[in-house]
């Protein structure tokens, strides 16, 4: 904790203990202290020395612990012990407990600052779990705003990337480039980039240009993290940065880069004890398989199943998602229809009615599921939803993949010229022509 957020921290604590007490400033100073400087300390303006916090404390009946914030008051334990418990229950993968946990702990009156603040991270990531992603962008949001006026601001990177995951997976990608180029500057105006949130936080703002056509700010953004990472000597910050240029890599026909550069990425996480982040990037492992030409489907297969199995116990539900629609992806090139279309039938199911992205991206996994099948008018149908709502959110890509994945299939039913509408509306969307078609989806910005 730097001195600035230590001086914010004692302010807070002593004006709380102060106000509990009945005291009015000139009281708590006494004749040892003067009034100004009880007001500069509440203020988080000075750091007391060793000898003004023994006599703080003792006029306030604390111990210099509790006063300090190092430990909690004795009415603030069971509201300590309700948002531990709440961290607990998220930590074993019941969401749903967890939220209830700091719901509680938020409603105890005169809450610690810095307790409430860390239940209300709590019930945002708890919602983030459950799928509820628009609540959990409002209080991921408000948190964002009443830090940017803090002391510790750069503390709440973690924060703003929460944020950004969620206005990421409801599609609002042109708000994820703004909110990451706003807290850039912050960065920047702070000096606070010597962390390995910092360099997460460019690679989750690169994913969103990504999404939105924009190679070449992603790139930018991509090489600015690894040099910071470097800069650092952080594994982390490296693996992140690497997860995210896979996909650039991929994108630009590089295949094979794009797996050596995964592969560096998951040696970090695989043997580390973030296993969720290891499952996300299992699944963009098997998303990368199936991408190989020839694709690598046995290989993607076992790799995605894994990647379910530890996002089962660990992973939102939106998570499992992801890797339900490249499994749907993989089972359609080994010739498994049912086994395709049964995945992407689950993958909607568990992405539920909020991750707009991930939807209509399992929704072309589907479509092209039920064209094998025969079921050309519901593809169809899904094809140009998927598209239309692709298009909206500007993910001009994946728009036109879908097209052009319409387009294929209405030559294969015989209607050249439906066919040939499909495809001049993948050229409008991003230029790619009819050009054969590549599984979408699986994309996850990191955490």
């Amino acid at each position: 904790m730097s001195q600035q957020s230590q001086q914010a921290v004692f302010g807070r604590r002593l004006r709380q203990l102060r106000t509990a007490k009945g005291l009015t400033q000139r009281e708590l100073a006494g004749d040892s202290l003067s009034v100004s400087y009880v007001s500069l300390l509440e203020a988080g303006r000075r750091t007391p020395t060793d000898g003004t916090v023994r006599v703080l404390a003792s006029t306030l009946g604390c111990t210099e612990a509790e006063l300090m914030g190092g430990q909690p008051l004795p009415a603030e334990r069971p509201a300590v012990l309700t948002v531990r418990l709440g961290q607990l229950a998220l930590a074993g993968d019941n969401a749903t407990e967890a939220h209830g946990h700091f719901t509680t702990a938020l409603s105890t009156p005169d809450l610690d600052p810095l307790l409430r603040t860390e239940a209300t991270i709590g019930a945002a990531q708890s919602l983030e779990r459950q799928g509820r992603l628009r609540e959990a962008a409002l209080i991921y949001e408000k948190l964002v705003q009443e830090a940017v006026h803090d002391p510790s601001y750069h503390a709440s990177i973690k924060v703003v990337i929460g944020w950004c995951r969620c206005l990421y997976e409801l599609g609002e990608l042109t708000r994820v480039t703004e909110i990451g180029a706003a807290t850039m500057q912050e960065l920047d105006r702070l000096s606070a980039w010597q962390s390995d949130s910092a360099v997460e936080l460019l690679a989750t703002i690169a994913a969103a240009h990504f999404e939105l056509g924009d190679l070449q700010q992603a790139e930018r953004l991509l090489r600015e993290g690894l040099e910071r990472a470097e800069r650092m000597s952080s594994p982390r910050a490296r693996a992140a940065v690497l997860w995210n240029a896979s996909h650039l890599a991929s994108e630009r026909g590089q295949h094979r880069e794009a797996l050596e550069l995964a592969e560096e990425a998951l040696a970090y996480f695989r043997h580390g004890s973030d296993r969720r982040s290891a499952a996300r990037l299992l699944s963009q492992y098997g998303y990368l398989l199936l991408r190989q030409e020839p694709p690598r489907v046995d290989e993607a297969r076992s790799t995605l199943e894994e990647a379910l199995a530890i996002l089962r116990e660990h992973g939102a539900r939106y998570e499992l998602g992801y890797v339900l629609t490249e499994l749907s992806r993989a089972y359609l090139l080994k010739g498994e229809v049912a086994g395709a279309v049964d995945a992407a039938e689950q993958s909607l199911d568990e992405l539920g009615p909020e991750a707009a992205l991930e939807r209509a991206r399992a929704a072309t996994a589907l479509a092209a599921a039920l064209a094998a099948d025969g079921a050309r008018e519901r593809a169809a149908e899904l094809f140009t939803t998927a598209a239309e709502t692709l298009g909206q959110m500007k993910t001009s890509r994946q728009a036109a993949r879908a097209w052009v994945e319409l387009g294929e299939m209405l030559v294969q039913a015989g209607d050249p010229t439906a066919a040939v509408d499909a495809f001049r509306k993948a050229t409008a969307a991003m230029n790619l022509g009819a050009a054969p078609s590549k599984p979408a989806g699986g994309e996850l910005p990191v955490v």
